[in-house]
């Protein structure tokens, strides 16, 4: 019924204006906009056809052809492997011809590079050749030394340094009483000294920190923070089998009228050993016995060290946390290459950890063609220190770093053991390694 009030308002109108212009003899121009019920609407648009040619750099038509729009719009299409250069055009009368200038599309590599001339991390970019672009991916822990470093024209087989200023830098390990480490994380802010507070979900899940209040050290120091376990919080969970499940109390003593039903799953938070016989913690003071429940992990998730580069695929990648949510606003720019900590296999996908609780799905990153960064590395906690020289640091490759290093007698949290081409490694922070012959 609304439609119909329209066309018949707009209808009115215009005969009125009609009959206004053959009375006063006046030029009658025809109205965009109509109003009924108060409601604007504008009349339809004008669709055409242009015969649309675009030119390369030197002037030589690389496609000609027919292209659809609305008169006055941008005219978006460009052929494959180019991109647009300069002003867009616009698309003009029916059968207008029209000119566009592309250039071929290139990707180029961007170093970020600290105050200290360090190597950061590098990206690759898309665009079209002699065209500005914007980067927008700064490292973690970095900021713009000059806000005009981050606008750069593409020019093909050009490798950019982009200046950036890299924050203080600390990694924080998180152990048990009896040394087991549990979780790492990183802080930064701009100086030594300054105080970095722990968010909730940088602290390993289910555990406490003894302290979440931290004073920045010197630049790539290491801070150890012991946790414990946290009573509220599920460690796993159990899944009762064929038979209803009989409740217990933390004696192992049988409490009357309480049972899991046969096929129900529930949260556990600890874990007792009593009379010879396992029980789990469903509730406040009460047990279920283990043969009676299957037993599987809370997240599902299966964690392996994994120090590797990978790369996204032609769209950005989206970021997830290690339950599996997808973090808003947060993905990685398409064909870019980035270092991971870990590979975890959670409900079935694989995932990467690209940064400290973000992990990108296996789907949407390729991975080295040689690849076989399992084979030789083996899991191993515990501290090590260095002798009395300065230890140089490793990539997994083997290949030295440059300007980083281990300072002498002090010591190093560890979390991988590796054994490559006959030489001994242990793993001190993300793709960071030291030789067996440099610690004690």
């Amino acid at each position: 019924m609304e439609g119909f009030i329209l066309k018949k308002s707009t209808s009115l109108l215009f005969s009125g204006l009609l009959v206004s212009g053959m009375v006063l003899g006046a030029t009658v121009t025809t109205p965009t906009t109509v109003h009924a019920d108060d409601n604007p609407t504008t009349q339809a648009t004008t669709n055409v056809t242009n015969n649309v040619t675009y030119y390369d750099q030197s002037g030589k038509a690389v496609l000609t052809k027919s292209v659809e729009g609305t008169k006055g719009a941008t005219i978006d299409y460009v052929p494959d492997g180019y991109a647009i250069s300069g002003d867009k055009a616009v698309f003009g009368d029916n059968q207008a011809n029209i000119s566009v200038k592309v250039t071929k599309m290139i990707s180029v590599k961007v170093n970020y590079v600290d105050q200290n001339n360090n190597l950061v991390n590098s990206e690759v970019v898309n665009g079209g050749e002699g065209n500005t672009y914007k980067l927008t991916d700064i490292p973690a822990g970095c900021s713009w030394a000059n806000d005009t470093e981050q606008t750069i024209t593409l020019v093909n087989g050009k490798e950019y340094n982009v200046p950036v200023n890299k924050k203080v830098f600390n990694t924080v390990i998180f152990k048990t009483a009896d040394n087991i480490e549990v979780g790492r994380t990183e802080i930064y802010s701009d100086k030594v000294g300054d105080v970095v507070n722990l968010n909730s979900t940088q602290v390993p899940s289910g555990y406490k920190a003894g302290t979440t209040s931290l004073t920045l050290q010197s630049d790539n120091n290491t801070q150890f923070i012991t946790v414990t376990k946290n009573a509220d919080a599920a460690t796993g969970v159990v899944t009762v089998n064929d038979n209803d499940a009989q409740l217990y109390t933390i004696y192992g003593n049988a409490i009357t009228g309480r049972t899991l039903k046969a096929k129900s799953s529930w949260k556990t938070f600890d874990t007792k050993v009593i009379k010879g016989k396992t029980y789990y913690k469903v509730a406040t003071d009460e047990w279920v016995e283990a043969s009676d429940v299957t037993v599987a992990n809370s997240n599902n998730e299966a964690v392996t060290p994994f120090t590797e580069v990978v790369t996204t695929k032609n769209t950005p990648a989206h970021l997830y946390t290690k339950d599996g949510q997808a973090i808003t606003g947060r993905a990685l720019g398409a064909n870019t290459p980035w270092k991971t900590a870990n590979k975890m296999v959670l409900n079935g996908t694989t995932y990467y950890q690209v940064s400290t609780n973000e992990w990108v799905k296996g789907d949407d990153v390729t991975l080295p063609a040689n690849n076989n960064t399992t084979s030789n590395v083996t899991p191993a906690s515990g501290v090590v220190t260095t002798t009395n020289a300065v230890a140089t640091l490793y990539t997994k490759d083997g290949q030295a770093i440059t300007g980083r290093a281990l300072r002498p007698n002090t010591p190093w949290q560890i979390a991988n053991k590796m054994v490559l081409n006959g030489t001994t490694y242990y793993q001190v922070a993300t793709n960071e390694w030291v030789k067996a012959t440099n610690i004690k």
